[in-house]
């Protein structure tokens, strides 16, 4: 499968991953080898600008060649650190947990000669900067002299963002909703974030996670969107590096162009084995054929607040709450609105009065009717748990059982919820198929009261 003829030089350091969470706990060869992947399956010519611990060099050269790199220059060492990164949370249900071990004792030198000598053989197209453990600055003032356009991922450092003006021009800046700059910097508001890169970038770039993506032009001043496809979740661990350059090389026209990065991205996060996304896109149709007629999900990040979601279970003092608690924070961390009753209107012991039992009860009941979605936990054979599935399943709303240890084994629990999952990806995959899949608005004030 060929894209186009474009030539894309790639500026970033190696790492090696480590996936704690995983049973095996699986090591490969990353940084900006994610995207080397994407582009070796894509038959997308491209060079390698590394900068990296040298202990890691054989395995460059192995794997620069098994990837089809047109050719590779190591451009700078870093000592007193492994470039190991330690990953907590690989499927990106929550924040991933990431651990750069020992970067705080990192030195890198740089090579700028090398660097140049890469970019007159290799002529690319484009440039795709990874900043990282070394002086971007002095690699933009290089850069600023060749006539190439100039990309750079800004998720994890941004350190030298508010000095790019003085610098260079450059054509996009590539972010997540997960990033500082979105969410500290432009207080998780797209159009704060236009204002902050304004006169810093030509476009902006901003991948949305599940709820798709969108592309800002300056000289047209228009958001482009586009959805997301939602496949089995299997890591999240360089995903975003692979819809990076699948974008930025498309021929296709923007909207079309997000699509197919995030379309190929959803089959990298669909398996650790590159064997096996290799063959996969060896095996897709014509990819311009059908990529214009992919619907998949869209859900902004803005928009998720507007969802409520009832997290039903027994959480009380005496019971180990840890799923609970894990949905709470995956939903924190993807902008849903989540609710804990117990937390909220109170724990009823059955010692209150009969008055102090009623309010909350009439509390909880106006919480589910403000929820567009239940989200119940099952942890053990809980009555309330499975009266609130009841309520909100009657109304027609989505609910999702939560099901980590496989204790439903009850025939009327099992048709009556919406979905049934048992991992913390698939539930919150399932919240965003979920929510896009119904469009339910919250009763009115009137509706409520009969």
């Amino acid at each position: 499968m060929e894209i186009n003829k474009k030539k894309l030089l790639m500026i970033g350091e190696v790492y090696v991953d480590v996936h704690l969470d995983t049973i095996d706990k699986i090591s490969r060869i990353g940084g900006i080898f994610h995207s080397a992947r994407a582009l070796h399956s894509t038959n997308i010519q491209y060079a390698m600008a590394v900068i990296t611990p040298a202990y890691l060099k054989a395995d460059i050269d192995k794997y620069s060649k098994l990837l089809g790199a047109t050719q590779y220059s190591i451009i700078g060492t870093v000592v007193n650190c492994p470039n190991v990164m330690i990953i907590n949370e690989s499927t990106e249900a929550r924040d991933q947990g990431y651990l750069d071990v020992l970067y705080c004792q990192a030195i890198t030198s740089l090579d700028l000669d090398e660097l140049d000598r890469l970019i007159e053989e290799f002529n690319p197209t484009d440039i795709l900067i990874y900043p990282g453990k070394y002086n971007l600055l002095d690699i933009l003032k290089l850069l600023i002299l060749k006539n190439k356009r100039i990309h750079i991922d800004f998720q994890y450092n941004s350190e030298y963002l508010v000095e790019f003006q003085n610098h260079i021009s450059v054509d996009t800046i590539i972010l997540s909703t997960s990033s500082k700059v979105f969410l500290d910097d432009s207080n998780g508001d797209s159009w704060t974030l236009v204002k902050l890169l304004d006169g810093k970038t030509k476009s902006v770039l901003l991948k949305e996670n599940r709820g798709g993506s969108r592309f800002y032009l300056y000289s047209s001043q228009v958001w482009i969107e586009a959805p997301a496809f939602l496949s089995k979740t299997v890591h999240s661990v360089g995903v975003g590096d692979v819809f990076n350059v699948i974008f930025l090389m498309s021929d296709n026209d923007k909207q079309n162009a997000l699509k197919l990065a995030s379309y190929i991205s959803s089959w990298y996060a669909s398996t650790y084995s590159y064997d096996v996304f290799y063959n996969n896109m060896q095996t897709l149709p014509q990819i311009s054929d059908f990529i214009p007629l992919l619907k998949g999900v869209r859900l902004k990040w803005e928009d998720r607040r507007a969802h409520h979601i009832y997290i039903a279970g027994p959480d009380f003092p005496n019971i180990n709450t840890k799923s609970i608690d894990d949905i709470y924070e995956s939903l924190i961390y993807h902008n849903f609105y989540p609710h804990r009753p117990v937390k909220e209107n109170g724990l009823i012991t059955g010692e209150e009065k009969e008055s102090d039992q009623q309010l909350v009860y009439d509390k909880d009941i106006e919480l589910l009717n403000k929820c567009s979605i239940l989200i119940a936990v099952l942890i053990n054979d809980d009555p309330g748990t499975y009266v609130e599935i009841g309520w909100m399943a009657h109304s027609g709303r989505p609910t999702i059982l939560y099901d980590p240890s496989y204790l439903a084994n009850n025939l009327f629990l099992e048709k009556t919820v919406s979905y049934i999952c048992h991992s913390l990806t698939e539930v919150i995959d399932t919240v965003f198929k979920g929510i896009r899949s119904f469009e339910w608005k919250p009763p009115s004030f009137d509706d409520l009261q009969g």
